[in-house]
Formats: C-alpha cells, structure tokens, sequence
C-alpha cells in the first residue's frame, strides 16, 4: 500500500523522499484530505510509460496476442533449439 502523507507532512520529509522511494515507488500527497499529487521512483514511471506506449501500439499487442496464443496451444520453441538454429 503506498504511503499517504499530508502536504506539511511531505514537506518536513522532502529530503528523505529518495530513500523512501527504493521501498515503494509511488508516494501520494493529499491536500485537505484529497489526494493532490504523487511524487514516484523515476524508474517506476519509466517502466509505466514503456508499458503504455507498447499497450498503445496495435503491431505491438498483435504481436503479443499471437505469442500468447501459441504458448496456450502448446507451439514452443526450446532456447536450445533456438541456439542451434542461430549458431
């Protein structure tokens, strides 16, 4: 569950958010009881943008769909047979 904290809260802790974010990656700062804003670990957006944009390409999730297919119905490929092929 990420943390919850009141904006005067979050601004006594602003220089320990760094340390706080390599334990969770999203910190939610609420103003009179509402959530106003997140402050969240850089690599977790990074990771959230990726994922969107590849959610957002239809080729990509096409792609995707089509490996999920094959896995359900049993059309693997061995890594060893693949080192075979490519060596």
């Amino acid at each position: 569950m990420p943390e919850t904290l009141d904006i005067s809260e979050a601004r006594k802790k602003f220089n320990t958010f760094d340390q706080d974010l390599r334990e969770q990656p999203v910190i939610y700062i609420t103003r009179h009881n509402k959530q106003a804003f997140a402050i969240v670990n850089i690599e977790y957006l990074e990771t959230m943008i990726e994922t969107m944009e590849v959610l957002s390409d239809p080729d990509a999730m096409a792609m995707l769909n089509e490996s999920l297919k094959a896995i359900q119905e049993g059309r693997l490929i061995d890594h060893e047979e693949v080192e075979k092929e490519f060596l």
